[in-house]
């Protein structure tokens, strides 16, 4: 028996050491495989999107982020080329999503966006990390088994969106009608009644929005159906009758008197009449929901304008010009100031009902961004970049509009950090400021727009702070390619910027520690 244990004890030792290595080879190989594997990826890949990444179900693997950008603005450009499909009570129409043209494409703007750098940008990050250990990880998941599709986050200008929904489908909209005051004098004693409302229907802009951004994931677009809902006063018939007593002694409180100082000291004067008075009243809510009578704004308007007209006056700025490389004054600042309108709304709705009562018209002091005083010793002593164009061929109300923006622009001085918008500079876009119209082209229509041509400028300025090597906040290049925006180094596109009123804007930043001066010269012999 002692024998027989003895005999049997080698057997068991070798057989449970045989066990042990076989799992072990296994696992050492593996290791070595997915080591390799890892070492492979972040090699082939560095700097690059890891494989298995899609931006809007787009393969991107093996692209760097420039790449990357210019794949998804091609296919975005693609989507936005086919316009919108939309459906309104079985009447299909197809909508611009890119809206563009006017002499040299002057006229741009978009209804959608994509941050096409943005997604680039998250699919090249897709896997990375600051750790060297989570950085391998994620090389290996997505190599391997990891997927990931980031889908195409689109913005949508909702109001051009309404615009533009609203231009196709012109007379299907109802609009409403608000439930108001009738008021009518009989040896100048106002009666006053109640008219009702009238629901309308309106577009559901909303809805439409979020169902383009819901099907543009992919940067693909169906035909999107746009409802209608029901646009109820906000007001009834019942409530606003039992405001008649508080309008009828809004009204017999008249005239009131609005009152204002002029710049130079002189007091100006203003008598709003019962009649008046009766015009702007409207049944309504105030800030806690309360049934009241207020102003409306939209039946002042004319009022209003004339307190602009009368009492603004715009801020002036600190500006100059180079003569014989040195900086020299020509235009001091000046301190401006503007009605009030919120403060004069408040005011008047306070005095309402109260007789003979006097409303004095708020100003607020708009101050100039570079005064007279703050610009000595600024070091404006070199050239950083120097921007053109040629605008040759182009008609005479065109050429008169970039001359006076040239004019505006001429002159200006940029603070050290501050952010300069050519819409900001360039406004007011009116007759009475100095543009003329220009034709253009929007839709099938030929027609005259107001300030046509002023993309020669935000073209011009663009190069200029591009050889500055300043900071560019915003810039969109014309939709179309137009010779005379060609870069006059190489005769190619790409160096054009459009602006159009709200938008798009061209805004650029002076990241610099000092002054900068902008000098805009229009030469007209040469058109450039």
């Amino acid at each position: 028996m002692t024998e027989s244990t003895t005999n049997l004890a080698p057997t068991v030792t070798t057989r449970n050491w045989r066990v042990i290595l076989l799992p072990v080879g296994i696992i050492a190989v593996i290791l070595a495989a997915l080591i390799a594997t890892t070492l492979i990826v972040q090699a082939k890949y560095d700097g690059r999107i890891l494989p298995n990444v899609h931006v809007a179900g787009v393969e991107l693997s093996g692209l760097n982020e420039a790449s990357a950008t210019e794949r998804l603005q091609s296919l975005f450009d693609d989507m936005v080329a086919d316009g919108l499909v939309i459906d309104v009570n079985d009447d299909i129409q197809t909508i611009e999503l890119y809206p563009s043209t006017g002499q040299g494409g002057d006229i741009a703007y978009s209804l959608m966006d994509f941050d096409t750098a943005a997604a680039a940008k998250e699919a090249i990050s897709t896997g990375r990390s600051e750790s060297a250990l989570m950085n391998a990880l994620g090389s290996l998941y997505y190599a391997t088994i990891g997927r990931k599709n980031i889908p195409a986050t689109v913005t949508i200008d909702e109001s051009r969106l309404g615009e533009a929904i609203r231009a196709a489908f012109p007379d299907i909209e109802v609009q409403a009608v608000p439930t108001d005051f009738v008021v009518t004098f009989s040896r100048n004693i106002p009666t006053v009644t109640a008219t009702d409302g009238i629901a309308g229907l309106t577009y559901d802009i909303a809805a439409a929005a979020q169902a383009i951004r819901d099907d543009a994931n992919d940067l693909s677009l169906e035909t999107i159906t746009v409802t209608l809902v029901s646009d109820e006063p906000d007001i009834s018939t019942s409530e606003a009758t039992t405001l008649i007593a508080q309008a009828t002694s809004i009204i017999e409180a008249a005239p009131y008197t609005v009152a204002a100082t002029l710049s130079g000291g002189e007091a100006k004067t203003w008598t709003v009449k019962s009649q008046d008075i009766a015009e702007w009243i409207i049944p309504a809510r105030d800030t806690e929901g309360k049934l009241t009578v207020l102003l409306d704004a939209n039946t002042m308007v004319e009022f209003l304008e004339g307190l602009h007209d009368a009492l603004d006056i715009a801020p002036q700025n600190a500006r100059f010009k180079i003569e014989e490389d040195r900086v020299v004054e020509f235009a001091g600042s000046a301190s401006g100031s503007s009605v009030d309108d919120q403060a004069f709304f408040d005011a008047f709705e306070n005095a309402l009902g109260n007789a003979e009562s006097t409303v004095t018209v708020s100003m607020r002091i708009e101050e100039p961004s570079v005064t007279t005083e703050n610009v000595n010793n600024l070091g404006i002593k070199d050239i950083l970049g120097v921007g053109t164009s040629s605008y040759k061929g182009s008609p005479t109300n065109r050429r008169a509009n970039i001359k006076h923006g040239a004019e505006k622009l001429n002159g200006l001085l940029i603070a050290p950090g501050e952010t300069v918008s050519l819409l900001e500079q360039l406004r007011p876009f009116t007759t009475a400021d100095g543009y003329f119209p220009e034709l253009v082209i929007k839709g099938d229509e030929i027609k005259p727009e107001i300030g046509g041509g002023l993309c020669q400028i935000g073209t011009t300025t663009f190069r200029a702070v591009m050889n500055s090597g300043l900071e560019v906040v915003e810039r969109r290049n014309h939709s179309l390619v137009v010779s005379y925006y060609n870069d006059p180094s190489n005769n190619n596109p790409g160096t054009d910027a459009t602006i159009y009123d709200p938008s798009p804007d061209f805004k650029f930043k002076n990241d610099t520690a000092n002054y900068i001066l902008l000098v805009a010269e229009v030469d007209e012999t040469n058109s450039a």
